[in-house]
């Protein structure tokens, strides 16, 4: 069983083993990539990207499966959202980092974006020791025993509860994605905004799908699941450059008014041009037979 995509070998095999096994796989790439996102990144930024994902699949496997869980997961979702939060600062400048590298090489004599990247490197060090704290707290045993508690908790409900099919179970849970993703896939104008709505909904359909395709036809993976996957991606650019607006407001606010502030408010209004051109963008590839085909292989599951 892979990290990504889960594996069914039985419509027949119960709940709760099924979800004991995805715990298991999903919280095993956590704890792997933890300590690389902690003192690793210098190598491979690639690691602390790779762990807020990781976290991401994990949480929506603990999403899925809460009406298993009797409420013990609790201290496994608060591991998950401290490392993701950890990771989140991280990587979104990681990504601002390497977009205005790739303008300082063009412009190595342009002070004022030397001193905005060299003030965000001195930033993106500090929010890495958050990461090196939640890694150094979990070498203590506390994050192995949360899922150890979630796990004896399934393996109490597989005894109790062993005629719950995975089969039965997937469509229920991929009905809650899939309303949710058609509630906000026909916005007319959508704002920024709302954007970002469609952005979480089609990454939580996104993760359900990667539970849950085994128990469905492949048109599921290889027809619907692509499309979720390219809306999430053009989406996420939006979200980057938004982030980066909302950062350079924050630090403008402390600024003196000078040269320097003027070059940030400059930044943050070609940052907000950037997010609107890509909703353009996006509004112009997502047109209705887009919607409509999305929608059609999601009431077709909803339905099912």
């Amino acid at each position: 069983m892979s990290d990504k995509w889960i594996s069914l070998e039985s419509l027949e095999t119960p709940t709760a083993e099924f979800a004991a096994e995805v715990l298991r796989v999903r919280m095993g790439y956590v704890a792997q990539m933890l300590p690389l996102a902690a003192h690793e990144f210098r190598r491979d930024s690639e690691h602390v990207h790779q762990l807020r994902v990781g976290c991401r699949r994990a949480g929506a496997a603990l999403h899925a499966f809460k009406p298993l869980l009797r409420g013990k997961p609790l201290s496994l979702q608060k591991w998950l959202r401290r490392m993701r939060r950890a990771a989140g600062p991280a990587r979104d400048i990681d990504v601002l980092l390497l977009r205005l590298k790739d303008e300082a090489k063009k412009s190595p004599e342009d002070a004022q974006l030397s001193y905005l990247v060299a003030r965000l490197k001195r930033y993106r060090t500090h929010a890495q020791q958050a990461l090196v704290e939640i890694a150094e707290k979990a070498q203590k045993g506390k994050l192995d025993r949360s899922l150890t508690k979630c796990l004896a908790v399934l393996q109490q409900e597989k005894v109790k509860t062993n005629h719950q099919t995975v089969g039965q179970f997937a469509h229920w849970a991929l009905q809650g994605a899939g309303r949710s993703m058609i509630q906000l896939s026909d916005l007319r104008q959508p704002t920024i905004s709302q954007l970002h709505d469609l952005r979480i909904a089609s990454k939580r359909l996104r993760y359900s799908i990667e539970l849950f395709s085994g128990a469905f036809p492949l048109a599921l993976r290889n027809e619907a699941y692509p499309l979720v996957e390219n809306i999430q991606s053009r989406l996420g650019s939006l979200n980057d450059h938004a982030t980066a607006q909302a950062l350079f407001q924050r630090w403008l606010v402390n600024l003196p008014a000078d040269r320097r502030a003027a070059y940030l408010a400059r930044r943050i209004a070609e940052e907000h041009e950037s997010s609107l051109a890509i909703r353009d963008e996006f509004l112009t590839w997502w047109t209705p037979k887009r919607v409509a085909k999305l929608e059609s292989h999601l009431a077709e599951l909803i339905d099912a």
